[in-house]
């Protein structure tokens, strides 16, 4: 008798497990098809949309256009005066004839309200009838002109002169008229120009005429003080008649020199040496034509060769212009500046804190040859 143990499945065992699986692919089935599909839900909105109210345009006033029209279009918000028009003009006959009453004041006559009186009536002529005379008027004799005799007329004699035609120098504008307008400094004849030789006495100078940081002042024409914040405590001054005839010129040069003095080492000189001045530093400047340096000339010392060394140099940097006048040439055809420099020094206190502090001045007299 043979026994042995199976390696596989009963038969059984295997038709029983597929009854099962397709038993329960039949009830998946069935549930599947059973239950219905969920669909969605879909809702209609309905949406009217309104157009905006409409706006009238505002009327607006522009300038004519450059296109001539007669009449403006329909639709449009920009009028102008050309759309005025005045289809016809009358003239009211009656009141006067438009003739202001008497007694009335830039004004027309006011309608008078009194009934006018009947016109009266027009006489109509009347018809010619045969075999009736006519009443005789006596017609007006007419008066018969002789024609005038053709008289020559007699020459008389114009007193305003006859006109003729002007020259191209009779079209220059006076000297008054130049220099009202342009600003120009006009030339002198050298007959009526003054004597330049004559120069100012610096002598009564007084220095430190103002208080201390007042500023420089250059004393024109007249007298008139015209102050330089800008500038160290001193004057300048014109030194002749002739610098005074071009003082705009001579102005100009004379500013730069005096603001050159600062920059080229006139605060860096000791109180002592400022004090050991004698007299004025007299230098002589020579400008081209143009008014480009040229040269200069120390013609009288200070007694300080520090402070003739600053006013020399200057001199040599300010001393120039770019439009100088014709009439401030000299005899070679150079323009001649001359130059007088003297500086001041002093003790003060300040006023707030009472302190010692040095205070300087300095003065610069500009004349012409």
């Amino acid at each position: 008798m043979i026994s042995g143990k199976s390696t596989g499945y009963d038969t059984e065992q295997w038709v029983g497990l597929g009854a099962s699986v397709a038993l329960h692919l039949l009830c998946l089935a069935i549930i599947f098809w059973s239950v219905p599909p969920h669909l969605p839900v879909t809702t209609v909105f309905t949406v009217t949309v309104e157009p905006p109210p409409a706006r009238s345009p505002k009327k607006e006033i522009v300038s004519p256009s450059a296109q001539p029209s007669k009449t403006p279009p329909l639709e449009t918000n920009r009028l102008s005066d050309e759309n005025s028009i005045a289809l016809k003009e009358q003239v009211r006959r009656g009141d006067n004839g438009g003739i202001p009453a008497q007694g009335a004041q830039g004004g027309p006559a006011q309608p008078s309200r009194q009934p006018q009186p009947p016109a009266p009536p027009r006489k109509e002529p009347a018809e010619e009838r045969p075999n009736q005379k006519q009443p005789q008027t006596k017609q007006p004799e007419k008066v018969v002109e002789k024609p005038k005799e053709s008289v020559e007329p007699k020459a008389v004699p114009s007193k305003a002169p006859l006109k003729k035609e002007l020259a191209l120098k009779d079209l220059k504008l006076d000297d008054a008229t130049l220099s009202q307008r342009f600003g120009a400094e006009i030339p002198k004849p050298q007959s009526q120009r003054p004597n330049t030789s004559s120069q100012a006495d610096l002598s009564k100078y007084a220095a430190f005429s103002r208080p201390p940081g007042s500023g420089a002042a250059f004393l024109g024409a007249g007298g008139v003080n015209d102050h330089l914040p800008s500038l160290p405590d001193g004057d300048i001054t014109l030194l002749n008649a002739k610098a005074n005839t071009y003082a705009g010129f001579v102005r100009r040069v004379a500013v730069q020199v005096f603001t050159q003095l600062r920059t080229q080492g006139w605060e860096q000189l000791s109180r002592r040496e400022i004090q050991q001045l004698q007299d004025f530093t007299t230098i002589e400047a020579v400008l081209s034509p143009t008014g480009k340096f040229i040269r200069l000339q120390l013609i009288g010392g200070s007694g300080s060769v520090s402070f003739d060394s600053v006013v020399k140099l200057s001199v040599q940097s300010g001393a120039q212009d770019p439009n100088p006048p014709e009439g401030a040439r000299a005899a070679d055809g150079n323009i001649h500046f001359i130059f007088k420099a003297r500086s001041w020094a002093a003790a003060a206190f300040n006023p707030r804190s009472g302190a010692p502090v040095e205070q300087r001045w300095i003065l610069l007299a500009t004349g012409l040859e």
